[in-house]
């Protein structure tokens, strides 16, 4: 007997219109493009300061990092919070390639481009940062304010407070 089939149908939210050299867009939303957009708008204020987001063309700070500050990032990064549904590759690189890193607390690796770190210091101070901040340390000499790297340390202690 063979396989049931299953017809996935989508609303059209978009349609061209003409062949010519300039092709005509025309929208028509259905509920849930209503519903998005209406998510969109209630959408809150991020909770905490984000860094680390780099970007070809604009400037960044060169530092060293300890070996024992990138281990406890990718540490922290292996819990992959706030994961996207895509991912991001590095703008400084000029290529897309796949980056990764290799936490020894987790024990396994992990690819980097789509999930978040995040630290919250001693005073209560929430910083975000995207996991791919670890290839940035390594490849591309990043030095994170001292304050994250603080957070770090005392999210690390936190987590794990047996092996900090």
């Amino acid at each position: 007997m063979p396989a049931a089939a299953h017809l996935w149908v989508w609303p059209v939210t978009r349609v061209l219109r003409g062949v010519g050299r300039t092709p005509e867009f025309r929208w028509y939303e259905d509920d849930r493009a209503q519903a998005r957009r209406a998510a969109l708008t209630e959408y809150e204020q991020p909770e905490g300061l984000t860094i680390g987001w780099l970007e070809d063309g604009y400037d960044y700070n060169i530092d060293e990092v300890s070996e024992e500050d990138l281990a406890d990032i990718i540490d922290l990064g292996s819990l992959r919070q706030h994961r996207s549904r895509g991912w991001h590759s590095c703008t400084l690189c000029g290529k897309c390639t796949e980056h990764s890193a290799t936490s020894a607390r987790a024990g396994f690796k992990y690819r980097l481009g789509h999930a978040e770190i995040r630290a919250v210091s001693d005073d209560g101070v929430l910083y975000v940062a995207p996991n791919l901040i670890i290839h940035y340390i390594v490849d591309h000499l990043y030095g994170p304010p001292a304050e994250f790297l603080d957070a770090v340390r005392s999210e690390v202690r936190r987590r794990w407070p047996d092996e900090a």
